[in-house]
């Protein structure tokens, strides 16, 4: 993903830097580009010397909660499927609950479906599903990818993709090329659409069905498409794609907070990070709390990329990475990208190992398109982690058990390995089935 965001972006992005009082923006200069590219790489590398340390094994839990899938149990873990969907369709307030509930079914709408469509796709990939399951399957997926296109968020559709993807990485163990096609393709055509779709839908507020919306985003994209393709010389499908990478890189960003920090913006000393503390308490108890947007808008506002006034309109990351550095500079880039590291090296081992069980794994799974947006800051990042495991188990209370998480299969395999080999230097022979 920092190849994605950082390395791409030299070769096919536009290398303006984006300001609020300039109609044209200014082009990066080479010195803070290549700055940007060396914190990528050093970033990147902290991370692997945090998950390489093996310190997150220390945090990793004894108890974990388990799935007991059988009879009635079943039956709820389709309803609380079918549930949330029909929810979502509905579009409710978000204020549903009343303010302190409105992270609650803000997670009740996008989060718990998603865990839920896990669990179900993965019994369907061991062939444990019944035809009721499989329609269920292809129901949510409809149902997903039109409430996540007519609300101007290619991200829903997005994560349903990845998803599906590392689910079938991880029951058949090979990589689902075509799924990895179909992913590019997707954001590539609703990337160039998306900018006319807002300013209609989300600026404008035009009122208009869901089916009106995906159709109109739709129609946005082909329509420029189809004028891109018809250009003999070639340029506009040039502009197109250059946009479309200039919109998942954060380099000339990254750029323009190195040139400003810290002789025009003061290194913040970890005050943004105050959120992500902030993030952890639920609103029904502090609902009063603090934004964890407010440290995107301190970004936004402090480096010139938004104008006050229009933070209400606009919402514009600049990524973990580059907080860091805002925060302490090269330090920080150093401290907690390897800090970061040791959170995937827990994350890792407590939700994506051979032993952490079908709903410790399906919701590492399910939270995995979270820890891929890289361009998130901290607070948005990872703040949310907490209350989306604690939710899920809550609603899944009624069909689970609590018990030690299993020997892993690996360890079982070297155990295995040393038993027989102990059996052949004993007998002589190979030992019989």
């Amino acid at each position: 993903m920092y190849w994605l965001y950082y390395a791409v972006g030299i070769f096919w992005g536009d290398l303006v830097i984006h300001l609020a009082r300039s109609a044209f923006g200014r082009e990066a200069r080479t010195e803070e580009l290549t700055q940007a590219l060396i914190m990528a790489l050093a970033g990147v590398g902290c991370l692997w010397l945090g998950m390489r340390a093996r310190l997150g094994k220390l945090l990793v839990p004894r108890i974990t909660p388990q799935l007991v899938l059988t009879g009635t149990r079943l039956s709820y873990l389709r309803a609380v499927l079918v549930g949330s969907s029909l929810l979502s369709i509905f579009e409710p307030s978000l204020y549903l609950a009343g303010d302190g509930g409105r992270q609650i079914v803000a997670l009740s709408l996008s989060f718990i479906p998603l865990l839920a469509f896990a669990i179900l796709l993965r019994r369907y990939m061991r062939g444990e599903s019944a035809e009721l399951d499989k329609l269920l399957l292809v129901g949510f997926l409809i149902t997903r990818f039109l409430v996540g296109l007519s609300s101007g968020w290619l991200g829903a559709a997005g994560s349903i993709m990845v998803i599906g993807a590392v689910i079938f990485i991880a029951e058949r163990r090979r990589l689902p090329v075509m799924a990895v096609v179909l992913v590019v393709l997707f954001t590539l055509f609703f990337q160039v659409g998306k900018e006319e779709f807002r300013a209609v839908y989300w600026t404008q507020r035009v009122q208009a069905t869901q089916l009106d919306r995906v159709s109109f985003w739709i129609n946005a994209s082909l329509e420029k498409w189809s004028e891109a393709l018809s250009d003999p010389k070639g340029e506009r499908i040039d502009r197109l794609f250059a946009d479309s990478v200039s919109r998942v890189s954060l380099l000339t960003q990254t750029a323009n907070v190195i040139e400003q920090t810290p002789e025009v913006v003061p290194y913040q000393n970890g005050r943004l990070y105050s959120y992500l503390l902030v993030s952890i308490v639920p609103r029904f108890i502090w609902p009063d709390k603090p934004s964890v947007n407010e440290a995107n808008q301190f970004y936004q506002v402090a480096y010139g990329v938004t104008a006050e006034e229009d933070l209400g309109k606009v919402s514009i990351s600049v990524g973990v990475l580059t907080e860091s550095y805002i925060n302490f500079g090269w330090y920080g880039v150093i401290g907690v990208m390897f800090i970061l590291g040791i959170f995937f090296d827990f994350f890792q081992r407590t939700f994506l190992s051979p032993s952490s069980g079908l709903l410790m794994s399906s919701l590492g799974i399910a939270l995995l398109p979270q820890l891929l947006s890289v361009e998130a800051q901290m607070p948005q990042y990872l703040g949310g982690i907490v209350q989306q495991v604690v939710l899920s188990v809550v609603v899944l209370l009624p069909i689970i058990s609590w018990g030690k998480a299993k020997t892993s299969t690996r360890k079982v395999l070297r155990l295995s390995g040393s038993s027989l080999a102990k059996q052949r230097s004993i007998t002589g022979s190979a030992p019989s089935a």
